[in-house]
């Protein structure tokens, strides 16, 4: 007997990325799959396949979108994805079995690995994923890893019983950014979260522009992040604040000749640091050098982003969230 699943898929609206994404969860094996498609802008239905059910809200969070489809949806598991995303065809049956197997487990998730046919400055992104630097203690999420419990999952790969989403009432959908983050940290108070290597998809990295204002994106949503005195969890999203503000600093510890010299060792013993997590990842000196490029950039983007929202200067985050190249 198969099971159902519903996967709820939000989006702005429909390209071929989408489409991607929808073909993936059609083909899933042993599933009986339901497909919510939200969106902000209104598509018409010729273009959907007609086992996809479409629903459109309006411009409204991702989190909101989530939620009220998971509220429209008669099965007992649900499943998230991002639109920009392609699930494994037993990406699904892999992660229903988990749950059946360990009523202690509420979430499953899995690796999200960039699409082997990325080029480019998002075939670099997606190295750069593969360190700490970028990745913080998630990091095993850009990687095939051993299965281990974890204290959070992103909603690009997300599995679980409705009931337990229902039952901490869902995601935060005040959040735009990170909405993920507080939904796990809700769930892990009353069940277990797992990560598996076999609940598998890829996830499309951006190019150079888009990915720089992701991490902008990203780093306004600390506020949200410490709200909530979740602090050990999540420490890593402080981490990029903090060392933007020391480079910051630096040039102006010259013309303190007692600390000058301390500041500067750190400051060395970083790009070190940089140099060979870059070096793990390629031993192409192009690479590398775009590597470095990245993981700086990346760093300092998402640290200026946390600057800006604690002086009340971040405005426009969803524009700045969902730039990309154009698709058809």
């Amino acid at each position: 007997m198969k099971n159902n699943c519903t996967v709820i898929i939000p989006s702005i609206s429909l390209n071929k990325e989408v489409k991607t994404c929808i073909d993936s969860c059609l083909n899933q094996k042993d599933i009986k799959i339901t497909i919510y498609l939200v969106t902000d802008n209104i598509v018409k239905k010729k273009y959907l396949p007609n086992k996809v059910k479409y629903l459109s809200f309006g411009n409204i969070n991702m989190s909101e979108k989530r939620n009220r489809a998971v509220k429209l949806c008669k099965d007992k598991y649900i499943a998230f994805i991002d639109s920009d995303a392609a699930a494994t065809n037993d990406w699904v049956k892999n992660g229903i079995n988990i749950l059946k197997k360990n009523k202690n487990i509420a979430i499953v998730t899995g690796p999200d690995l960039p699409f082997p046919d990325q080029k480019g400055w998002s075939k670099i992104i997606g190295l750069a994923h593969k360190s700490f630097l970028l990745s913080g203690s998630k990091v095993f999420r850009k990687n095939i890893s051993k299965k281990i419990f974890c204290s959070q999952a992103s909603s690009c790969n997300m599995i679980l019983f409705k009931k337990y989403f229902l039952k901490v009432n869902g995601m935060n959908d005040k959040i735009y950014i990170g909405e993920d983050i507080d939904l796990c940290d809700k769930i892990i108070k009353i069940k277990k979260i797992v990560y598996s290597p076999i609940v598998k998809i890829f996830h499309r990295n951006r190019d150079f522009i888009p990915f720089i204002f992701q991490r902008y994106a990203y780093g306004t949503s600390v506020e949200h992040v410490f709200s909530r005195g979740v602090f050990i969890n999540n420490i890593q999203y402080f981490i990029p604040f903090f060392i933007f503000i020391y480079f910051i600093i630096f040039p102006y510890m010259y013309f303190f000749n007692v600390f000058f010299d301390i500041y500067a060792l750190s400051i060395i013993s970083f790009n070190i640091l940089v140099f060979f997590e870059t070096f793990k990842l390629s031993k192409n000196p192009i690479e590398i050098i775009k590597l470095n490029i990245i993981i700086y950039l990346s760093i300092f983007s998402f640290g200026f982003g946390s600057l800006m929202k604690f002086l009340g200067f971040a405005k426009n985050i969803k524009k700045k969230y969902i730039y990309r190249s154009k698709l058809k």
